[in-house]
């Protein structure tokens, strides 16, 4: 995705979570001054699930990142099937083309994606729990190592939220089109300093509410 498309969207605040890579977080923050990026990464793991990484900064994501590149197999790919995975520069340029492909597994456990996320100061949420490469549709149920989910139908966001689970909805945008068309809303008192500490604050405090809240 381009940034200055990104920036024009009407959100307040937004995460780039890219998969199994964290490279183009840093030029999102340059271009999107107006808004309040959370920095982020998606990470696949060996049992083909989907774990999100949130930071207050984006050097701890790109750490993450790094991490991620030693510990997952070079696979080649056809970039004109799968789509060209770009590093972009400060002007939004190609500075890079990643020549393996970012949407396999790494070889990274669950477990060990959420402890890797920890250990760089991040929160983990269990990404569309209920959908394809969710904890839910993968493995049949919630595993334990964090309690917050990320969801797609009110169903599951009703059954999890009653079994108290910090429940989030987001865009899972993979085109720009598809940016902010579902969204999380933050409870927020007047005079609260809005910062990136602030919303990883709220989301582990369960200060949030989904769409269908709203």
């Amino acid at each position: 995705m381009v940034p200055s498309i990104i920036c024009a969207k009407e959100l307040e605040i937004f995460s780039i979570t890219d998969h199994n890579s964290a490279r183009n977080v840093p030029v999102f923050q340059m271009k999107c001054g107006s808004k309040l990026l959370v920095p982020g990464i998606e990470i696949h793991t060996v049992e083909d699930v989907h774990v999100l990484g949130y930071f207050s900064k984006v050097d701890d994501a790109l750490k993450v990142s790094r991490t991620l590149e030693e510990l997952m197999d070079k696979f080649e790919y056809d970039p004109e099937r799968f789509g060209y995975q770009v590093i972009l520069d400060e002007e939004e340029n190609f500075s890079e083309l990643v020549e393996y492909y970012l949407g396999f597994p790494t070889n990274v456990t669950l477990d060990d994606a959420i402890e890797l996320i920890r250990s760089h100061n991040g929160i983990a949420v269990l990404a569309h729990v209920d959908r394809k490469f969710g904890a839910m549709y993968q493995l049949g149920l919630i595993p334990e190592g964090t309690n917050i989910v990320e969801v797609r139908s009110k169903e599951t966001w009703l059954k999890l939220k009653e079994k108290g689970y910090v429940v989030l909805t987001s865009s899972d945008a993979h085109t720009p089109d598809e940016v902010g068309i579902r969204k999380s809303y933050l409870e927020v008192f007047d005079g609260e300093p809005i910062s990136v500490e602030m919303v990883i604050r709220k989301i582990v405090s369960g200060q949030v509410r989904t769409l269908w809240e709203v």
